[in-house]
Parts: structure tokens; sequence; C-alpha cells
């Protein structure tokens, strides 16, 4: 249970988080795909969002994360967003977010309105490659995937700053993230994966045109990141 507390903190299972809340040790691996906007269009039906969209095609971003280190604990996610808008804002709908351990789930769903849900995901990052098997809690199979980049990493550490849209009730929470990657590798159609049968996520992914080859891959060997409190905004 979380409990928001008078200072603008929160109570997490009887752990304090405060402002920002800072993940100091991660790796990340990410496809993008182009779906058809009016495929992808039921899920955002009733968020009060819009799909960002040209030529009619919408990114969707297909996402799997180790964390490390940082105020959430260590755990794997696997995330699944589109890029929307809301007012003038642009950022990341994140639709499904199965993670591996219940602080994080609980957390992320009272602090900032994500879509956690409890999974069990084997992930491995390692140089160019990344792979992923994901179930449910029942055991069910949802997917499992594999990419590639291109072998050269790019020497730099890049900033970045990004705004999450999460539909809450009546209003929409945007979170500010302000992040720095480094050890980027990117590639090109670098990616396979294999959906389950039957499971919700699984069956949202058939739908809006996948498997099939993304755009790109990335894979960061280093990402840290602050987020900050959310921000209610009417839809």
């Amino acid at each position: 249970m979380a409990t928001l507390l008078d200072d603008g903190s929160w109570d997490v299972q009887g752990r304090r988080l405060q402002f920002p809340v800072r993940i100091t040790a991660a790796t990340a691996a990410f496809a993008t795909y182009l779906v058809r906007t009016a495929r992808a269009g039921s899920l955002v039906s009733g968020t009060g969002l819009e799909l960002a969209s040209v030529a009619g095609r919408t990114p969707l971003f297909l996402g799997f994360v180790t964390y490390r280190a940082g105020d959430l604990d260590s755990y794997h996610e696997v995330a699944v967003a589109l890029l929307a808008r809301h007012r003038g804002r642009v950022g990341p709908y994140i639709h499904q977010l199965p993670v591996t351990q219940t602080f994080t789930m609980e957390a992320g769903r009272a602090l900032w309105g994500l879509p956690k849900w409890l999974a069990r995901a084997e992930l491995d990052i390692t140089g160019r490659d990344a792979t992923c098997h994901l179930t449910d809690d029942a055991d069910r199979h949802v997917l499992t995937a594999s990419l590639r980049t291109l072998p050269w990493r790019i020497p730099l550490t890049i900033p970045g700053a990004l705004t999450a849209l999460a539909p809450r009730g009546d209003t929409v929470l945007t979170s500010r993230v302000r992040a720095r990657a480094g050890g980027i590798r990117f590639g090109v159609r670098g990616a396979t994966v294999v959906l389950g049968s039957g499971h919700p996520m699984a069956d949202e992914l058939r739908a809006v045109g996948l498997p099939r080859r993304p755009v790109a891959t990335l894979i960061a060997e280093h990402l840290e990141f602050d987020m900050a409190a959310a921000v209610a905004v009417p839809r």
C-alpha cells in the first residue's frame, strides 16, 4: 500500500520515497517500430491522449531494462510505449509495463500512474545483444525477443529529457524524466519477436502488426535517470 505523506513524499511498503526518484545504474535495450496509427488508436481510446502520427504511422517502442541500483531497487522491466500528445506535450505513453518486483510495481502505480504489473522476465543485455523471455505470474508466455545492434559504440555520455504521459481518471499525469545514457549502440532492423498465444499484451502487439522487423534498435550499457513528481493535467 502506497501512502502520500504531508511533505509530498510517499510511503511504499514502509519505505519513504522522495522526489526526484533516482535510478543510478541500469542497462536498456529498445526496438522501435512504425505502426499504423489507425490500428493503434484503440490503445489510447478513452485516455484523453492522441497518438503522434506522420504519414499515418506512429512510433511504438518495445523496451527491456535491467535495473541494478537506485531508489526502486533491482528488477527487470519490459515496456510497450507509443508516442502520444496531450495539450501541447509530446511524450511516451507507456501502455504496458510488466516488472519483476512488487515494490517498484506499487511505487510506479501510485507515484506516476504507470501500468506496472507483476511478471517474470528473463533479460540478458550484453554488448551488442539483448534477449528477453517474458511470462506473466501465471506462467503464460507473453513474448520472447532477441535484439542486435551494430558493433560500434558511441564514446559519449548523452543527456536527455522527456515527459511521460499516464492517464488517471479524468486527468493525465505528466512526469518529467531527466536521463544520461552511455555505451550506446544502434542497429537497423535487428530484432525478432515471438508472441505468445492468448495473453492480452501479446494480442495487442499482434493487433498493431507485430511481430515484424523494427526500423531501429538501441542498446545503452549505462543508464541513469531522475523522475520528478507527477503533475495532474485535466484531459
